[in-house]
Formats: structure tokens, C-alpha cells, sequence
């Protein structure tokens, strides 16, 4: 029996946001926008620094999707530097990881990834596995992998990157089945990274990930999205505020950068006996100051 005790929602500056817990701003715009990428078959990358609400974005992509797509989200955070050592270990575990990621939204899909994943040895066989999975597929499969640069100087990543690649490429004049589109995110922009082509001693290099879109989202909040979120936190707790006025004094602050907002918002929420003016707006970024 799972526990639906309702829970009291806060603001969030840890972690992924999580719309039943959090108070999160309305970021249906940028949602939008990345439909519109992934509806057109690009391959793009999201990067942004450390805190910039990627993997929450992430979470909200999934669930905006998941009628229209079988959306296979996962990522490389935790998997240990081992997987990547050897060819077949990481292929296999690959493969595992994108089937088990599938067991809360399509249970039968799920099961049918673990099963081809169950006799794969290398990169061609994955190759042939995700063939076989998307052909047999009963909607477009979609890819996300979240911190994708954590093992991002290991030559056998930047192999299965360059497969996807190759895979694209295939599918685009009719000669491949593969993921209809794929989001790499992280720190780092995947397309600067390099894969050697040829033997040890010749030094010609490509990037694995040069068929990317360039992605042009802006990822930070606007003064107007800043304030869905003070809104749904008025109609919670009853607390007054000029939404207009404080959304622009956060913004003004803030740059938008999410966590900074929300950090700002949870300082006045629990801090500030939830006094929302211009003037505590700015007693929260004292005290965030005096605490870097």
C-alpha cells in the first residue's frame, strides 16, 4: 500500500523538484520548446552548470511526453567507473538500465529490452538490440541520459556516443531504426569532446556528437515564470504578496538562475516568518551572502 497522506509542500533548493512536495515555477513554455526539437528528430545536448534545474527539467520532460512517447530516462550518475572499462560490461549494463527505467511507464516494454539485452557482447550487438527494440516498439522511443560527462574522458563512451551518431545518420536515409530523438545533459557540451578515429599514433580526431542541435532554450526564469510559483504558494498559505513586484526582485537578484530563486524563496518562507516585500527579498540575499 503506498502511503497518500498528503505532504506539505516547500521550496526546494536540494536536489530534484518534485511537483507534489515542491513548489516549482510553470516551465510549460520551455517544455514546449524542447517538444518542438524532439517532434522535428533532433539530437541535442543540455548543458548548463551545477544547479540549474536540468535533471528536474528532465523529470518534467518525461511526464509532458510520456502519452505520446516511450521515453527512456536515464542516468549515469552512481553507475560506478568499472561499467566503463570493458566493452561488453557496459554494454549490457546499458542496455539493463534503459529496460529497467521503462518498468513504472510500460511494464512489457520493459521486460522486452531486459530480454535483448540479456545475449549482448559489444557495441554492435547494442547497436542491433536497440534496432530490434524500436522497430518492434509500439510508439517513437525517445532517450534521455542525465549526467552523461561523468565519464566523459573514457574512450568506450565516446565509442557508444559515436554509435548513436552512426545510428542517426543510418536512420536518416532509411537504413537504421533508432531512437527518435536523444538528449545528452551535463556539465559539459558532448560536442567538444573528441573520439579517435584512427590508431594511437595518428592524431586525427572527430567529435562523436556532431550531429547536434544547437539548443537554445533559455533554461533560467523569467520574472513572469517566477511568479506561477509565488502564486501557487499564496493559494496554499494564504499569504499576501505584489507577485508582480517580488518576481521582478527576485529576478532582479537572481538572473533567474534556479537555484538562487528558489534558495531566495525557502529563505523567506522559513526565515523570514514569510514576510514577502522588496525588503525581505534583499534581507534573504544578506543572508545568503554572508554565508558564501
Amino acid at each position: 500500500m503506498g502511503n497518500n497522506k498528503l505532504v506539505k509542500k516547500k521550496f526546494n533548493s536540494t536536489g530534484v523538484c518534485v511537483p507534489r512536495k515542491h513548489y516549482m515555477v510553470d516551465i510549460r513554455n520551455k517544455l514546449e520548446q524542447i517538444k518542438e526539437l524532439i517532434d522535428n528528430e533532433f539530437y541535442f545536448t543540455i548543458n548548463r552548470p551545477r544547479q540549474y534545474g536540468k535533471t528536474t527539467t528532465l523529470n518534467e520532460l518525461s511526464n509532458f511526453l510520456k502519452d505520446e512517447y516511450l521515453v527512456i530516462d536515464i542516468s549515469f550518475e552512481g553507475i560506478g567507473d568499472s561499467v566503463f572499462q570493458k566493452e561488453k560490461e557496459f554494454c549490457n549494463k546499458f542496455l539493463k538500465i534503459m529496460g529497467k527505467s521503462l518498468r513504472f511507464s510500460d511494464k512489457e516494454e520493459s521486460e522486452r529490452l531486459l530480454k535483448l539485452s540479456e545475449d549482448v557482447n559489444d557495441l554492435e550487438e547494442t547497436s542491433e538490440a536497440i534496432t530490434q527494440f524500436i522497430e518492434e516498439a509500439k510508439k517513437e522511443v525517445i532517450l534521455f541520459i542525465d549526467e552523461v560527462d561523468k565519464s566523459s574522458n573514457n574512450q568506450l563512451l565516446l565509442s557508444f556516443i559515436g554509435m548513436l551518431r552512426n545510428k542517426y545518420l543510418a536512420r536518416e536515409v532509411g537504413k537504421d531504426f533508432t531512437f527518435k530523438s536523444v538528449i545528452l545533459v551535463g556539465l559539459y557540451d558532448v560536442k567538444s569532446l573528441k573520439l579517435k578515429l584512427r590508431s594511437e599514433e595518428e592524431s586525427k580526431y572527430n567529435s562523436p556528437w556532431n550531429i547536434a542541435a544547437d539548443f537554445n532554450v533559455d533554461m533560467s526564469f523569467s520574472s513572469e515564470e517566477i511568479s506561477t510559483m509565488l502564486v501557487e504558494y499564496s493559494k496554499d498559505t494564504d499569504v499576501t504578496m505584489d507577485f508582480k513586484e517580488i518576481s521582478k526582485e527576485l529576478h532582479f537578484f537572481t538572473n533567474g538562475y534556479p537555484y538562487l530563486v528558489s534558495r531566495l524563496c525557502q529563505i523567506i518562507d522559513e526565515k523570514i516568518n514569510k514576510v514577502w516585500t522588496v525588503e525581505q527579498v534583499k534581507r534573504a540575499v544578506k543572508i545568503i551572502n554572508l554565508k558564501s
